[in-house]
């Protein structure tokens, strides 16, 4: 009986690091149960690192980890993962670094590629150019539902990104007094790599 149990365990791990691997842009509905989404190109890489943005008396700071072979539900992605900080005036209105790749608690997270201009439309995207849409979550109200699409800015120097931060429909807010406006405004962000 142990031989059998041992082959049975030693199959069902072998089973799970072979999972079929497709890229980051594979979608779910083409792609078996299981699948490894790899960022095969290592286009996640170029986010990773401290970004900041300074302009209209707000400073708006964030920071990107990458993890490989995360698995979340019954896949496994390369992911991104982030925390961020925001001052306005002076103040500052929500901090929720410093950034723990090892927690399964984030606020910023994803690795959905977009490669389609109509979403979000860029006018000055290439036409084959790839962006990143993640989720963004303000801790104090994630009864919202926000995401944010970044853009790595090729050829700036120093590194650039482009970040948006959009709402999606669907929220529910808790009561008539809950803020309905995340506390980093939504919008258009250039951020420089620190």
């Amino acid at each position: 009986m142990k031989p059998i149990f041992l082959i049975a365990f030693f199959c069902i791990l072998s089973c799970k690091s072979q999972s079929p691997i497709v890229g980051l842009d594979a979608r779910m509905y083409n792609t078996p149960d299981g699948a490894y989404y790899k960022d095969l190109n290592n286009e996640l890489d170029k986010f990773v690192g401290t970004w900041k943005f300074t302009g209209n008396n707000s400073e708006f700071n964030m920071v990107l980890g990458k993890i490989e072979q995360m698995e979340i539900m019954n896949d496994y992605r390369d992911y991104l993962k982030g925390e961020y900080s925001y001052i306005e005036n002076g103040s500052e209105l929500v901090n929720t670094l410093p950034l723990n790749l090892s927690s399964n608690d984030n606020n910023v997270g994803g690795s959905y590629i977009i490669d389609d201009n109509n979403f979000l439309s860029c006018d000055d995207c290439s036409p084959n150019e790839r962006r990143i849409k993640l989720f963004f979550k303000d801790p104090e109200r994630d009864y919202l539902n926000l995401n944010m699409v970044i853009r790595y800015m090729v050829g700036s120097s120093p590194e650039q990104i482009q970040v948006i931060i959009y709402s999606r429909h669907g929220g529910i807010v808790p009561s008539e007094n809950s803020p309905t406006t995340p506390r980093v405004p939504l919008g258009s962000y250039l951020m420089t790599k620190q």
